[in-house]
């Protein structure tokens, strides 16, 4: 595994292990999302929910379209779902601590 796949993974892992990070998943997998609808639907805060999805984009596990709202002329942010998989063995973690000398996560 090169030490990019490795950073990549870490990343993916660093996010998902984060509050709130699988129900914004879980909710947006039903279909896409505005920041302001996740947050009012899943009961997170909308500065929370935001920072979460600028995290889970940097990690590639969503995507976020720009938009604009027809009624009012805002700029909106449309969250999908990324198709990812995570594969890792334990020697993969051996190799990551061995060679970063810091926990995974």
């Amino acid at each position: 595994m090169s030490m990019m796949s490795q950073r990549k993974i870490q990343e993916k892992l660093r996010v998902l292990g984060k509050k709130h990070t699988w129900r914004i998943l879980t909710h947006i997998q039903k279909g896409s999302k505005y920041i302001t609808q996740i947050s009012v639907e899943t009961n997170i805060p909308y500065t929370t929910v935001q920072h979460r999805v600028n995290e889970l984009e940097r990690a590639g596990l969503v995507r976020i379209v720009n938009q604009v709202d027809q009624e009012t002329g805002r700029a909106i942010k449309l969250v999908r779902v990324s198709n990812f998989s995570i594969n890792l063995t334990p020697v993969d973690i051996v190799r990551m601590v061995e060679k970063t000398n810091e926990p995974v996560a």
